[in-house]
């Protein structure tokens, strides 16, 4: 909780006694809320700000705009910075059968667009083993494969469907600064969406939320390198590899005959290094892999190496200035740490200032808010609850019932609303 290091272990009565002053003041609570209500005031929705590892000497302005209702199911993008005119608009042009919205969003009217805002249902275009069985973009998939495309890095892991994960509707916004910068302080990227790809699908970085380890999810992954988590948001960890080939980049079939059987993939040629992937939080575009080589938008071979954050400057066949970007990147993960062809996204800090990511699951009517950085909840890096409710946050500000492994004023798993 804020500004207090160890909380101490209290007694029995002493916490009855706190929760009995609580419900003293909850009458009290209770009517100023209903009275804000009477009065044509709202409750504030606490689900959209980004609250944690702000760097310092800058401030991020909070947000009243529920998931969703940013652009409003339209596309405006006549305050969207030149520079990020032709990257934007690609967000638009390449998922052809779920649409993505893009627009800006001014959260202190001041007429001046502070974030750009994509929004998706997070639903990819491409086919998957993971939509059910009804739907036209289901196909089949032997996971069996997996042992084989990912083979440098196989030992004596499960091999199978992350469960009954399905593939579910989501309504994600993400905020990106208007202006990108670097971040003073580097902010960690978290377990859940960190960026979203062109096509709409969540980022997540190379990493398993524990106890589980990447090295293993990487055996659940479908035909296209991906794979839904357990409230059914799709994402992917490495390369996402139909994407590249929908959009033109240029991948390889690999084989491998085993078990009386032909196995079967596509993978990255590493020829697709200038392919423009999508964006993190953070504003700064993800590449395709680095692979053989990387020239830039002047035809010229990039010289400088990547940094610790999975990526470095140059200009691009999408920015005519110089501009930071990640690339997917080999790591160093798997059997005897040797290095394998896997390519992750990004790596455990983001390089710039982020924003945030908002998502209301469609199928659920909750809400789901992933931090930019700072201490990761239980189980993962999002907090997930139903409307926030205000007393309950005030309750937890006041010091009564605080959830464990959550900030102060967080929103808490399965928060009721009274």
């Amino acid at each position: 909780m804020m500004g207090i290091g160890r909380i101490e272990p209290v007694s029995r009565e002493s916490k009855r006694k706190e929760r009995k002053s609580f419900l003293d003041h909850f009458n009290d609570l209770a009517f100023f809320a209903i009275a804000l209500a009477r009065c044509g005031s709202t409750v504030p929705d606490l689900t959209s700000s980004n609250a944690t590892s702000t760097p310092a000497g800058t401030s991020t302005p909070t947000t009243n705009n529920q998931a969703g209702l940013i652009c409003k199911g339209t596309n405006d993008l006549t305050r969207i910075p030149p520079a990020y005119s032709k990257a934007m608009n690609k967000y638009l042009a390449t998922n052809k059968t779920y649409s993505i919205n893009v627009c800006t969003e001014d959260t202190n009217n001041d007429s001046m667009a502070d974030f750009m805002v994509i929004e998706s249902a997070n639903l990819p275009e491409h086919k998957s083993v993971y939509f059910e069985t009804g739907d036209p973009l289901f196909e089949s998939f032997d996971y069996n494969t997996n042992k084989y495309k990912f083979e440098p890095v196989y030992t004596t892991q499960r091999v199978g469907s992350a469960g009954t994960n399905k593939i579910k509707k989501q309504n994600i916004t993400m905020r990106i600064p208007i202006a990108p910068v670097e971040g003073t302080t580097k902010t960690k990227t978290t377990f859940g969406t960190i960026g979203l790809a062109l096509n709409g699908v969540s980022f997540f970085n190379e990493s398993a939320a524990p106890p589980d380890q990447i090295t293993n999810e990487l055996f659940t992954f479908d035909q296209c390198s991906g794979h839904p988590q357990g409230s059914g948001i799709y994402h992917y960890h490495v390369d996402p590899i139909c994407l590249i080939r929908d959009m033109g980049g240029q991948v390889r079939n690999g084989s491998k005959a085993a078990d009386g059987k032909t196995y079967s993939w596509i993978e990255d040629d590493g020829t697709n290094a200038g392919l423009l992937l999508g964006f993190l939080m953070d504003g700064f575009p993800v590449y395709g892999p680095v692979g053989s080589g990387e020239k830039d938008c002047n035809g010229i071979a990039v010289s400088n190496a990547i940094d610790a954050y999975n990526g470095h400057s140059h200009c691009t066949a999408d920015f005519a200035d110089p501009i930071y970007h990640y690339h997917a990147k080999t790591a160093n993960l798997g059997a005897n740490n040797n290095p394998n062809p896997v390519f992750w996204i990004t790596n455990a800090y983001y390089y710039g200032t982020p924003g945030s990511i908002t998502n209301s699951p469609i199928s659920s009517g909750t809400t789901t808010t992933t931090p930019p950085g700072g201490t990761t909840p239980p189980g993962g890096g999002t907090t997930t609850s139903s409307t926030p409710n205000i007393l309950l946050i005030i309750a937890d500000d006041m010091g009564v019932d605080a959830t464990p492994g959550y900030a102060v004023g967080a929103l808490k798993p399965k928060m009721p609303v009274l």
